[in-house]
């Protein structure tokens, strides 16, 4: 049978909860207004009563309703199901009825609930050689029950048809890591042992839990953001070259790099009021701030520590990469100049960029001064760039996995989290970075902090 590339039914399993009502019906009407898609309908569930108008006024509000709105309405349709329902399944089927286009189910739900869905979906054929399934993030909540997850979905589902989300992968700037090293001959020699001196990563919020409390406590900041965008962000950075820039060769390099990967050292922290939050255990451990030192084994990175650093609650929200590079130890006629270190800065967000550090001379002096080369990506290709969830629904209908998380990189992920030993974490105030996280580096200093 052929399929229009750009057509798709959607079927949301937790449609009205925030992921849906925020996240995936804006984006599905972005790209419905941008003209991405040929032919679509969205077919939320949930185990409330409604009809397809009342699902419409619960999602609306959190909807910028441009042109096209009302006929983006028509697409959308509610169906009730309870996960654990096995006759509900069977309505849901009838609802689909012989639909000739791919249809997207997206598992918008807990993780707990994943693997009663996935039975079920099976057990009812409800997914097809066409069909794709979506799993969110957190994709368990530890190696052994990230690994039954596997099993379970593999034992149903092909690889070519199971997506794991992980939303960091498709901002721009994430994906220009690869482009940046690997199309630039000035930066992949130098992307090594001999010139590094050490690599940053940093994701920087300013706000606390903000209603998550439930989820977040049980989580925290480590299984919540360094266990998917954190582990991510450094296998893209730490990767060799791939064969080819296809989904299975990145994914092979990345899954090698997190193979080598190895805890050094850690520390743990919670903000002032954390306790006081809603749905949060008074007593609770759970850290919603960590910096995590990592090395990787190999001759390429031999040396080279890894700072990470992550958490809620701080002075400002950003997220980059930072590479530093080694100093030189030139002179100059008149003795030795003293210089600072070159470095690389990929900007995730909120500004999106690139941007390099070079020492220049400043004019009538033999001294040198600092100066930047920067890229700015918004001034360069404009500010409506596809935001990372519209551009991952289209990659998903479309067939394409390469920003989406293979089997074997989770498992590497939740190896690494493993390795890192629990602790009481230390109090931080709000806007504030605590002497623990100072003295973390050592001697360095975090960049931007």
């Amino acid at each position: 049978m052929k399929m229009k590339d750009n057509s798709a039914t959607f079927v949301i399993l937790g449609g009205t909860g925030d992921l849906a009502k925020k996240k995936l019906i804006p984006s599905i009407y972005a790209l419905f207004r941008d003209g991405a898609l040929d032919e679509f309908d969205v077919v939320s569930t949930s185990r409330e009563e409604m009809s397809d108008e009342d699902y419409v006024s619960i999602v609306e509000n959190n909807v910028e309703k441009t042109e096209g709105w009302e006929e983006f309405c028509q697409h959308l349709h509610f169906v009730r199901l309870n996960f654990y329902e096995d006759g509900d399944y069977s309505h849901l089927k009838k609802v689909l009825g012989n639909c000739e286009r791919r249809k997207l189910f997206y598992l918008a739900t807990l993780p707990q609930h994943f693997q009663t869905i996935t039975h079920n979906l099976a057990s009812h054929d409800l997914v097809t050689d066409y069909d794709k399934v979506i799993y969110e993030k957190p994709f368990g909540d530890d190696l052994g029950s990230a690994r039954e997850l596997n099993d379970t979905i593999r034992k149903v589902f092909p690889e070519e048809r199971i997506y794991r989300i992980d939303h960091y992968l498709d901002k721009e700037l994430v994906e220009n890591i690869t482009v940046l090293r690997f199309a630039n001959s000035i930066v992949e020699p130098i992307w090594c042992s001999k010139y590094i001196d050490h690599v940053q990563i940093i994701a920087s919020e300013d706000f606390g839990v903000e209603g998550r409390g439930e989820y977040y406590d049980k989580y925290g900041a480590i299984r919540d953001f360094f266990q998917s965008h954190i582990l991510q962000l450094l296998a893209l950075t730490t990767m060799s070259r791939p064969g080819q820039f296809d989904a299975k060769c990145i994914r092979d390099e990345k899954v090698k790099a997190l193979s080598k990967v190895k805890v050094l050292d850690a520390i743990r922290g919670q903000y002032e009021g954390y306790l006081q939050e809603d749905h949060v255990a008074r007593d609770s451990s759970t850290e919603t701030l960590a910096a995590v030192k990592l090395g990787l084994d190999g001759r390429r990175w031999d040396g080279v520590p890894i700072f990470t650093l992550f958490g809620k609650n701080l002075a400002d929200k950003y997220a980059q990469v930072y590479v530093q590079f080694k100093r030189t130890e030139q002179r100059f006629s008149g003795g030795r100049i003293n210089h600072s270190p070159n470095s690389l800065v990929v900007s995730i967000q909120p500004d999106q960029g690139i941007y390099f550090t070079l020492n220049t001379k400043v004019p009538g002096e033999m001294r040198t001064t600092e100066s930047e080369m920067n890229f700015c990506y918004t001034c360069h290709h404009g500010p409506n760039t596809p935001r990372a969830y519209e551009n991952l629904l289209i990659q998903a209908v479309r067939g394409h996995q390469r920003s989406f998380v293979r089997s074997d990189e989770i498992e590497q992920q939740w190896r690494i989290v493993e390795e890192i030993e629990d602790q009481e974490p230390f109090k931080y105030e709000k806007g504030q970075i605590a002497d623990q996280v100072r003295d973390f580096i050592g001697e360095r200093r975090w960049h931007d902090l």
